[in-house]
């Protein structure tokens, strides 16, 4: 019996037919590859803008919360007179201000204070130097100024170099957490006070013990020794004053590109600055001050440079940060000019494959102009 005529007409699949859907898969497969490489470089893309504009972002940030605390000194009075208001009942340093190695009327101290590395004709170099860097709770200048500090050390052994073609600023202030005998640094989820300098204001008035109420003592203290150094009372002349943490902190961009803090704390027994690395791709910070030049809480004078004698009337700052991705993207070239600051920034030749962006940001000062309005 034969084959029905349908199972002899059927054949198997011939070479025609396989090269030809060999082909249509080699297209097939191609397109995929094609679609999967364009969407890979796009969301890398994505990926390197949202990390850019997130360091960005996070920059100003931190210099905005960090300059707003402008001339905060806890329960002391702005500004702060180091002569009359700390260095009282006999504890006038050995070296006064026409002394001192810097010219306080017409020059903005160093940026290091507080190391002991400046001032060392006293009996406490370090307290005297914190002392009259109060009286300069803020100040910027071009790198090139920092790093002469840094190479000279006077800052401790900190080794890195700031970018010079970008500005740096210092504040000083008190912490924003008040602290006081243990265990109050850490029921107050404050830092331990560590054998560090603290500030406490007095907020007594009385006759007998020869105090008017506005006298700071800044003391390096610890656990042991923080009752016996810091004593002032508040206003009722019964319960403790508050204590807060004595904060100099130093920020700038280094030559790496990378956004740089440094911070004053004791190190191994000693005052030092530490170094901490907070944003990478950071490649310029500037800085416009609005200056108030009569006391009435209003800006007269805007300028990246202020006169010495102008910083403690600084009542707002206008931030400025051009910040790049962290990796090269080839075959792209910023040959752009930017306005920074009022004035014209070219990106650096070895630069110019890296896409950047320019954000700013103005910062009222309140506790320096708020108390004058």
């Amino acid at each position: 019996m034969g084959l029905p005529t349908s199972a002899r007409q059927q054949h198997g699949v011939g070479l025609i037919e396989i090269m030809i859907a060999m082909a249509l898969g080699i297209v097939v497969v191609l397109g995929i590859t094609t679609l999967f490489a364009d969407t890979s470089r796009s969301l890398a893309s994505v990926d390197r803008s949202g990390r850019q504009i997130e360091n960005a972002l996070f920059t100003l940030e931190v210099l905005a919360a960090e300059l707003s605390l402008g001339g905060y000194w806890g329960g002391a009075n702005y500004p702060v007179d180091a002569e009359t208001q700390i260095f009282v009942s006999g504890e006038v340093p050995d070296s006064v201000p026409s002394e001192l190695s810097w010219n306080v009327a017409s020059e903005s101290p160093p940026t290091c204070l507080g190391v002991g590395g400046i001032i060392t004709n006293t009996s406490n170099n370090a307290k005297a130097e914190l002392a009259f860097a109060m009286e300069y709770p803020l100040f910027s200048a071009p790198g090139a100024s920092l790093n002469r500090e840094i190479n000279a050390g006077k800052c401790g052994g900190v080794t890195a170099q700031a970018n010079e073609s970008s500005n740096y600023f210092v504040i000083r202030r008190a912490g924003s957490c008040a602290t006081g005998a243990p265990p109050k640094p850490v029921l107050n989820q404050c830092r331990p006070l560590g054998d560090y300098f603290h500030l406490q204001t007095n907020g007594c008035y009385s006759e007998n013990l020869g105090l008017s109420g506005g006298e700071i003592k800044l003391e390096k203290v610890n656990d042991a020794n923080v009752e016996g150094l810091l004593p002032y009372t508040s206003f009722d002349c019964e319960s403790p004053a508050p204590i807060y943490r004595f904060v100099s902190r130093i920020y700038f961009v280094d030559q790496n590109g990378t956004f740089t803090r440094l911070y004053l704390d004791g190190v191994g027994g000693a005052l030092g600055f530490k170094a901490e690395v907070l944003v990478e791709g950071v490649e310029l910070l500037r800085f416009e001050w609005f200056i108030d030049t009569n006391g009435d809480g209003e800006y007269d004078r805007v300028t990246q440079t202020p006169d010495a004698v102008e910083w403690p009337n600084v009542i707002g700052v206008k931030i400025w940060t051009v910040v790049r991705s962290t990796e090269r993207e080839p075959g792209y070239s910023d040959a752009a000019t930017y306005t920074i600051a009022g004035e014209s920034w070219s990106v650096p030749s070895a630069n110019k494959n890296f896409r950047r962006v320019v954000h700013s940001k103005t910062v009222d000062i309140v506790n320096i102009g708020g108390r004058r309005r």
